[in-house]
This record gives C-alpha cells, sequence and structure tokens, in this order.
C-alpha cells in the first residue's frame, strides 16, 4: 500500500477540507471584525479539542480527559463546572471509581454509536443514583452484559449498549473556592495488550474529529437558530429538545439571544426555583463561553446576590453600569444566554427589558440598599 492512496491521508485531507470549510462559515455569518476574530479563535481550539479526543484518548486503555481548558470553552459548556471525557467499548466492561467530593452536581452519560452513526444518551446515573460510602468514595462496573460476581467485587453493575462508545462526567460547581472536586479513575476489567496502528482505525480517529469540528462549529445553525431573530427573551428547552447527546435529563434550560448597542444594557429579572444549583452564562455568537476566566460573563447561584424577596436581577452589558449582578459581554453585540436549573423545575418566570446603559444601575433597587 502507498502512502499516498491510504485512507489515513485521505481523511487528513477531509480534515483539512472541514477547517476549510468551517472557516467559511464563520466568514459569512461573522457581522463584525470581532465576531470574525472570535469565530478564528474558535475553530483552533475546536480543531485541538477534537484532534485530542479521538487520537489520544482510547477505549482500550482508559482515562479521563478535561475537555475544558482555563482558557478553552467551546460548544456552549458551563463555565462553573468541569467535563471529563473517556472513550469506551461496549464490547468490554470498565470499572469507575472515584472520591465524590463536595460539588453540586456530578453526572455519568453514556454516549452510543460507533464510527459515523449520530450519537445517542444510552445511560446515565445521577449524583442521586450514585451509591456513595461513608468516606465519600464510590465504585461501580459499567458492561452491555451482567459482568460475573468475580468481575464485579462487590460494586453495583450499570448497564450500557454493546456500541457504547464514550463516557462523559459532567461536574457542577457552585463555588470553586470552596467546593472539593470529583476525583476519578478507570480501568477496562480485561485490557487486552498494546493496539497496534491501522490505516483503517487512524483514518476513522480523523474523520470523527472532522465531523465532531462541523457539529460544533455550526451549533449556531442548528441548535434554535432562530433565537439570534428573537433576541433579549428567553424560551424553555427540556433537555431532550437539546439533543440527547448534548445534555442530560435531569437539567431544565431557558435559551435567548442577547443584542445590545454601545450604550444598552438587558435587564433580567427572575425567581429562582428551588434548586440545589442554576447558573447563567454568556456565550459569543459561536457558543464559546465569553472569557469565563478573564472577565464576569457566567455567574452561579453562589455568587449570584438575591434581592430580600428572593428575586434576583442580572444585567447584561458592554460596561459595567453599577448592578451588583452584572454580566460582560467584553464588548460583543450580540451572542447567547443560557441558564440552567438542576433537579429540572418548572420553567419560571423570566423577564426581560433593554433600558438605556444608565439606567441599569441597581439604584434603589439594589439589594444592598
Amino acid at each position: 500500500m502507498s502512502v499516498e492512496s491510504s485512507k489515513t491521508t485521505e481523511a487528513l485531507k477531509f480534515f483539512r477540507k472541514m477547517l476549510d470549510d468551517m472557516t467559511e462559515v464563520i466568514e459569512s455569518d461573522a457581522e463584525n471584525d470581532l465576531e470574525k476574530l472570535d469565530g478564528m479563535r474558535v475553530i483552533g481550539r475546536t480543531a485541538a479539542l477534537c484532534l485530542e479526543l479521538n487520537l489520544d484518548v482510547e477505549a482500550d486503555a482508559p482515562r479521563f480527559y478535561s475537555m475544558a481548558t482555563p482558557t478553552r470553552f467551546v460548544g456552549g459548556p458551563n463555565p462553573h463546572g468541569e467535563y471529563y471525557l473517556t472513550m469506551l467499548d461496549g464490547r468490554r466492561a470498565y470499572r469507575i471509581r472515584g472520591e465524590r467530593g463536595t460539588t453540586a452536581y456530578l453526572g455519568f452519560q453514556v454516549l452510543a454509536g460507533r464510527g459515523l452513526t449520530p450519537r445517542r444518551m444510552g445511560a446515565y446515573l445521577s449524583d442521586r443514583d450514585l451509591v456513595t460510602s461513608s468516606d465519600g468514595t464510590f465504585s461501580f462496573v459499567m458492561a452491555a452484559s451482567k459482568p460475573t460476581p468475580a468481575e464485579l467485587d462487590g460494586d453495583p453493575w450499570v448497564e450500557m449498549p454493546d456500541d457504547a462508545s464514550a463516557l462523559v462526567v459532567r461536574e457542577y460547581i457552585a463555588d470553586f473556592e470552596t467546593e472539593q472536586k470529583v476525583q476519578l479513575w478507570i480501568e477496562a476489567l480485561h485490557a487486552p495488550g498494546p493496539p497496534i496502528t491501522t490505516d483503517d482505525a487512524l483514518a476513522e480517529k480523523l474523520t470523527s474529529a472532522a465531523w465532531t469540528m462541523a457539529k460544533l462549529m455550526t451549533l449556531h445553525r442548528t441548535v434554535m437558530p432562530e433565537l439570534l431573530e428573537k433576541p433579549n427573551q428567553f424560551f424553555s428547552a427540556e433537555a431532550e429538545e437539546l439533543g440527547s447527546e448534548n445534555t442530560t435529563p435531569d437539567n431544565l434550560y431557558m435559551l435567548g439571544s442577547f443584542r445590545l448597542a454601545e450604550d444598552e444594557a438587558l435587564v433580567i429579572e427572575l425567581m429562582p426555583p428551588e434548586t440545589r444549583y442554576w447558573s447563567a452564562t454568556l456565550e459569543s455568537v459561536w457558543h464559546e463561553c465569553i472569557e469565563p476566566r478573564r472577565r464576569r460573563s457566567s455567574i452561579s447561584n453562589a455568587g449570584a446576590v438575591a434581592r430580600p424577596d428572593g428575586t434576583v436581577r442580572l444585567v447584561i452589558a458592554h460596561h459595567d453600569p453599577g448592578a451588583t449582578n452584572w454580566l460582560d459581554t467584553g464588548g460583543r453585540r450580540r451572542g447567547f444566554v443560557t441558564l440552567r436549573w438542576l433537579d429540572n423545575p418548572s420553567p419560571p418566570p423570566v423577564k426581560t427589558k433593554v433600558v438605556p446603559l444608565r439606567e441599569a444601575s441597581d439604584g434603589d433597587d439594589s439589594p444592598n440598599a
């Protein structure tokens, strides 16, 4: 077989073409220079993520890989959280061990589907279902068929489909300074020998990386794109409406978009429902969280200051108008807003109003007044 005609060579060419195609998407959909620059940076970060996920995380030698970094939050994740991924092979069995920590939420989602087959949720285990010892440790076995008692070794069995391909662990953190994050380990019960690189296998990984990049780079076109046409208001979205592979069943989302001039602010008033966790996050038009480690573009229930009656007033603007719960757009004229409510409560009433920036301060309405 000549290198020139290998499947891997063709797959790499396909990945390069996808980079060109996504560049055209950015150039077509960006409204200004800042959006274009944001989009070009998102392409680079998304390409890096997709290559790492497909080339560096192996089902035969599983390990948990953090999909977010201090600066990479692509695909509309929760910046008040962690997203860990490991590849799986549904024909094998795996033991997952961990130390729960003290964070607000922990969920284990098995994705099923191989190759170019669209992914679906194949199994789900929430922290409410997790069997945790008195010292905070837990352990369970995931397999398509029930393992032997010796293989289980006293651990509970979590059934997964035989076409399981990945495990995503979501962790929501209300307060990074006080909460202790989960510690995770995974091992295959019957680990094979070192994998042998083949032309077919490597080509499939590069092709998968290209299609994953395309999915993440076109979310603004595929996930409720009408939000951009109806800015400065919110719409409820159950998890299944956003795709079972993208969300978990114990979350309620309220999604919207903002469009603001330099001297305008979007004021949001809401009564948070009774839930152990909620957050509000600003995203660019490319569904990248807006520099959450450099500016306050996201807030959780631990950081939001409520009024005496329990309601919360959020203010989205390019500059701080003197609002306690100000969310910084970083100069973006438009983008998305995601409200996350854990434990799937009923959608709360949310009022929105665009006002002149000078009228957006807390003033006499301040909870500290």
